[in-house]
Order: structure tokens, then sequence, then C-alpha cells
């Protein structure tokens, strides 16, 4: 596994505070799980990512320790402040200040976004499906944040794209009864109706911007990428069912340069 088989997010983080998403490449899986899955409840050959994991770590140095959760699309916020907590723990964010963990969750079409403040002192990672960001996980990770929502900046990885995440009323409803007033004034944008009747096509990538927006985050950066359309690089579990899970890490270093 090298480098240029990650994508490294492009927003401008204190020089202490590092980021990446681990893409399927570089790693030792077999189908439907090539390459590189990172997750170890989804029938994955226990042996394989472990060794993928370490492939990470090696990648990210000796020093970087790594948290991961067991993951249930709702709003918990797990605080890290005094070292690593098993990785069953529920939950579908994590908040820090420790240097040198790397905190990360897994995704396969659900949206990743990293956050951190502007001195480069606290930073989170969420993870948000339709489930967990309609129950407010974004905004409890915000929450957890000394900093003001004006001083955090928030980078949103790769999502699902509106082109192929058909949705229910149900999930239509569910972002609609949030006390969120921009999402019911964008709400044609957000839902275009599916040729299939009764169904919705949902943009979470854009619903993630509105909600962040709506709650004063001002910088928010990265670029809609469809995991569902981009195979070679990302799994996708609308497309496959069956398949792997990426890496979203954020993690605090000792370093100012």
């Amino acid at each position: 596994m090298q480098f240029e088989d990650v994508i490294i997010p492009q927003w401008p983080t204190p020089p202490n505070i590092r980021s990446l998403v681990t893409t399927r490449l570089g790693g030792i899986s077999e189908t439907p799980y090539d390459r590189l899955n990172l997750g170890n409840q989804v029938g994955d050959d226990e042996y394989a990512v472990h060794h993928n994991r370490k492939l990470l770590a090696e990648l990210l140095g000796e020093e970087i320790e790594f948290q991961w959760l067991c993951q249930v699309h709702g709003d918990r916020v797990i605080v890290l402040d005094n070292g690593l907590v098993d990785e069953g723990t529920e939950a579908d964010a994590i908040y820090s200040t420790e240097k040198n963990i790397a905190c990360g969750v897994l995704t396969a079409d659900c949206l990743s976004v990293l956050f951190c403040d502007s001195e480069g002192k606290e930073f989170a990672v969420a993870h948000a499906g339709w489930k967990g960001m309609a129950a407010g996980v974004l905004l409890q990770t915000l929450a957890n944040f000394d900093a003001e929502p004006s001083d955090i900046m928030v980078w949103l990885g790769p999502v699902i794209g509106p082109c192929h995440f058909e949705v229910s009323d149900e999930v239509r409803h569910a972002f609609l009864s949030m006390s969120v007033d921009e999402i019911h004034n964008e709400k044609d944008i957000l839902f275009q109706p599916s040729e299939n009747n009764g169904k919705w096509m949902c943009d979470l990538y854009a619903m993630a911007k509105i909600i962040l927006g709506a709650a004063g985050v001002k910088q928010i950066y990265g670029d809609p990428i469809c995991t569902y359309c981009e195979f070679d690089s990302y799994y996708s579990y609308r497309r496959d069912g069956k398949t792997g899970r990426f890496a979203t890490l954020i993690w605090r270093t000792s370093s100012h340069s």
C-alpha cells in the first residue's frame, strides 16, 4: 500500500491536522471485498482485514494509533480524551483533542465528514448515512467543539450521489421533520422525483452542506464523489450489497510543520 492508493483531502487545515481517505486499492481482500477492505463486520476473512489495517498503519507510521467504532446509524458522539475505547463501542462520530490517534469511520455509500477548528486543537469525524444525518449526528458532533461553528472547517467525503440514491417518502419526511428551515426551502433540489412512483432521488452531500451551513459553519470543503459510480475506487453497498468498507481518517500530530 502506497500514498498513491489513498486520497488526501484538500482543505486548509492547520499543519498539525492530517487526514486521508482510503480506496479499494492496495490490500489483499478477495472478491467481493477486493482489495483494501478495512471493515471487520462485513463477512471478509479476518486475516485479510487485519493485514489491510496493518498496511494502513505502516503507511501512517508507528507513532499513530487507530480508533474505530461499531457504527449504528445514530447520533452518538464518542469523546476521546483519555486514550482509545473498545472498537465495539456503539457510536457514529468521534471527537478528540488527543495527539497521534487516527480517528476513523468506515463507509460504503454513507457520507463521511471531517471537522477541525482553525487552531488545530480540536478535530472530529462522523459517519452520516441518511438515518444518522436526520437524527442529528452532524449537529451533535459540532456541539462537542469549544470553538464556534464559524471557526470550524469541515470536509465532506465520498458518498452515494443523487444519481443513484433512491429513497422512500419515509426518508424525505425524516429530513423535512428536522428543525432546519433551509431544508424546506431547498426540498425541490434535495429531493428530485424518481422514475419510480413514490420514490425520490436524494442528495446527501447537498443535505449535509445545508445542515452544517444552517448551524453556522462557513468553511465547507470537498467535491461530490459518487461511491456508486466510482467502482474502481470505492465500495458501494447500494450497488453491490456484499462488499467492503473504506475509511476516512483524521488525526492531530505533535508536529506543527
